[in-house]
């Protein structure tokens, strides 16, 4: 879910762990945003944040309550993603695909943080509100 929420926008699950060849669907739940992957040239990203091999994503701005945008996660390894209108503001999400790995381990995304992969691993999927405290 892409969520607007008072002062707040962000990602839920902002952590989330899928197996490869799985697709992941980003819908509007409120406000407007964007599911774009950390791959330099890819909308305003400056850095690699994703596998090397891996294929980049970018929904656009969607503003429709209810949009949708899916994206198939072939490549292993860790993606680092964000909101291009709300990036500034820390809207950032992590996705592992089966085992941690890449350019996006070992550091958080330049614009928030996200949860560690081991930990989006062991738990499946971590919720907004249970990693924001």
């Amino acid at each position: 879910m892409m969520v607007t929420e008072g002062s707040e926008y962000y990602f839920d699950p902002i952590g989330l762990f899928i197996e490869s060849g799985e697709t992941v669907t980003f819908k509007i739940q409120s406000g407007s945003h964007s599911a774009t992957a950390y791959k330099e040239g890819t909308s305003s990203a400056s850095v690699n944040r994703i596998p090397e091999s891996a294929e980049t994503f970018n929904s656009e701005t969607l503003s429709e309550q209810g949009a949708t945008y899916e994206h198939t996660f072939e490549t292993t390894g860790t993606y680092d993603y964000f909101c291009i209108p709300h990036k500034t503001l820390g809207m950032v999400g992590r996705i592992v695909v089966g085992e941690p790995g890449g350019p996006a381990e070992g550091s958080m995304p330049p614009d928030g943080d996200v949860p560690e992969s081991q930990t989006i691993v062991d738990q499946g999927s971590v919720s907004y509100s249970s990693f924001s405290g």
